[in-house]
């Protein structure tokens, strides 16, 4: 049964892997790129980038290349926004990344109705559902959402020896995923998890152009559209300044600039420095040497960056991991192992956030985080805390169910409610006698579910998935 799908569905490229009788391989989305771009591998990825010229989708790099009427890294909006902007028409999000799942479909050269696609581990819930209906309306069947880290592994699992510790560094174009996870016996098992969800590619270009904007002759008068261009240019110097010590760029005005390694390396130094956190963190909840370091995504090419994280490791990364295809190419293992066509691998993935209740302290009476789920916990995972009423004789609960860190006050940023569902109670009881049993389950699909039961009568009051409206 050969032919299992992985997707990674980036912030900034699409990568397609499909497994053969010999191993794995990456499916070529990209036909006509410029040869400049090509020379960097770009040949096997799809710009995460749409447009609608004369009213008809356009993808990848005629979009990319576009100087303006374009929307790109969708991606980062599924945690935060429902519609977007594209080309004079407003669309739902979820509907513009149903459009880069369908072009994969459509370029895939072999049917493709079923894959396992990845997601950052620092993903919100929002994020995986709406990831998962984006390649279901494209006619996608999403076996499994794997984190990006742990199918970066799994690219490399029979090279990887048994009884080894794994970190991913995972910098792409949106996010910063730091995992660590244990290979026992073919089964790739994750230990820790920290990540951050805004910080990638997108924001070094951004620190890059506005270090240049300052030195650069005239570049405070360029326009909208000329600045658009110059950054899609600056990209491409980024990308070649990983391999020679100066890059040259053409300005808007026809002339070039020669960039040299040390431009950049200045201008992101803060945002290589914000990396150190989640390596930290991870290091210290999964003590131990590290066996492996892997490095995935574009930005992890960067020589001072692959300074930088050695240097907080102990070790080099391994320099035989494809930074730009490992994740889907691990996402096409997974996908295999889950449709049987791969016997000798395993893998199991955690949550990298807590999942719980907004709850009243009994004792100080503040609101607090009430954690069903923990951190770092294996999925499949399902838990079950019971709560009551904040009062006598209530007729219904409001249900807050959030994610995030429990040890923070409740409203810091890296807390998110993700949903708020009203919930019939039976009866008028004193809340003693109201008690409502909770139970959070985490399965491979990535999306939450919920069931609330009366505690006296056994009956359930709720039962439903996160996002999928109100709990029936």
């Amino acid at each position: 049964m050969p032919g299992s799908y992985g997707i990674d569905f980036g912030t900034t490229n699409c990568v397609l892997a499909r497994t053969t009788d010999g191993g794995v391989e990456t499916v070529a989305l990209e036909k006509r790129l410029p040869a400049a771009w090509a020379h960097h591998g770009f040949n096997r990825v799809l710009p995460s980038v749409v447009g609608f010229p004369d009213g008809v989708p356009s993808f990848g790099w005629p979009m990319k290349l576009r100087a303006e009427g374009r929307v790109e890294a969708v991606k980062r909006l599924f945690a935060t926004e429902d519609v977007v902007e594209v080309d004079g028409r407003r669309m739902p999000v979820v509907e513009v990344a149903a459009l880069f799942f369908g072009q994969m479909r459509e370029r895939a050269g072999a049917p493709l109705d079923q894959a396992v696609v990845t997601i950052p581990s620092n993903s919100r819930g929002r994020a995986r559902l709406r990831t998962r209906q984006a390649a279901a309306q494209a006619g996608i069947d999403v076996l499994a959402l794997v984190n990006e880290p742990t199918a970066a592994a799994m690219a490399h699992a029979r090279r990887i020896g048994s009884d080894q510790r794994i970190l991913v560094f995972d910098w792409g174009g949106g996010t910063l995923d730091v995992t660590v996870l244990q290979a026992v016996e073919g089964t790739f098992i994750e230990q820790s998890s920290k990540g951050v969800q805004r910080l990638g590619g997108l924001d070094l270009d951004a620190a890059f152009l506005a270090r240049l904007r300052r030195v650069l002759p005239g570049a405070a008068d360029w326009t909208a559209a000329e600045r658009d261009q110059f950054r899609t240019r600056l990209e491409l110097a980024k990308i070649q300044l990983s391999e020679s010590a100066e890059a040259e760029v053409a300005l808007p005005n026809g002339q070039y600039a020669a960039i040299p390694r040390g431009q950049l390396e200045a201008a992101i130094r803060p945002l290589i420095e914000r990396t150190r956190g989640p390596l930290e963190t991870c290091l210290r909840e999964s003590p131990g040497p590290i066996d492996h370091l892997v490095m995935v995504g574009g930005s992890s090419r960067i020589p001072a960056v692959r300074r930088f994280v050695a240097g907080v490791v102990g070790i080099e990364p391994d320099d035989t991991v494809d930074p730009m295809t490992a994740v889907a190419e691990g996402a096409a293992v997974a996908a295999g192992i889950l449709r049987g066509e791969i016997s000798d691998l395993s893998f199991f993935v955690g949550t990298e956030h807590a999942l719980g209740l907004v709850g009243r302290d009994p004792t100080a009476g503040n609101m607090i985080f009430g954690e069903i789920i923990g951190r770092n916990t294996k999925y499949p995972a399902s838990n079950t805390e019971p709560a009551w009423p904040t009062t006598d004789f209530q007729e219904e609960v409001i249900l807050q169910v959030i994610e995030g860190d429990p040890a923070r006050p409740l409203d810091h940023e890296d807390n998110v409610v993700l949903a708020t569902w009203t919930i019939p109670l039976p009866g008028r009881r004193p809340k003693a006698d109201a008690r409502l049993d909770i139970t959070y389950t985490y399965d491979l699909d990535g999306i939450l579910h919920i069931r609330v039961e009366d505690h006296q009568t056994g009956s359930v009051l709720a039962d439903g998935r996160l996002g999928f409206g109100s709990p029936h």
